[in-house]
């Protein structure tokens, strides 16, 4: 039973009661109802606040990991980071390698393929567009 349901129940029962020659046990019903309807209606307010960032958050956490499969292709190939594959082993030879590095003058992280620079070549950050050695 809701917090509104029990409040309409209560409701019914003391207006079934015949207080009507006790004014104060009167005004105090009316009082006591109203903050009881008063707290159901904020209740209401927060589970529907709830909701509203319980759903967020959902599609929030959707957006990252449409964001993480961009930019890791181990997501796409089924790896969860813990070394486990959950694709075939066979087409490994044909996936590009990328390592992750941080930026030596803007200090923001990115990925690079290792296999595409000489050892002696310096990495240009996509981020301030500086050089650096990797």
């Amino acid at each position: 039973m809701s917090a509104r349901e029990r409040i309409a129940y209560l409701r019914g029962l003391i207006e079934g009661q015949n207080v009507a020659e006790n004014t104060n046990m009167t005004k105090f019903q009316e009082a006591l109802m109203g903050a009881l309807d008063s707290i159901a209606e904020e209740l209401d307010d927060v589970s529907e606040a709830q909701d509203d960032l319980r759903e967020y958050v959902e599609d929030l956490e959707d957006e990252v990991m449409d964001l993480r499969s961009e930019l890791d292709p181990d997501m796409v190939a089924g790896r969860c980071g813990c070394g486990n594959v959950s694709d075939d082993d066979d087409d490994d030879e044909d996936e590009e390698e990328y390592e992750a590095t941080t930026c030596q003058r803007c200090g923001k992280d990115f990925f690079y393929q290792p296999d595409a620079y000489d050892d002696d070549e310096d990495l240009l950050c996509p981020h301030c567009g500086e050089p650096f050695k990797g």
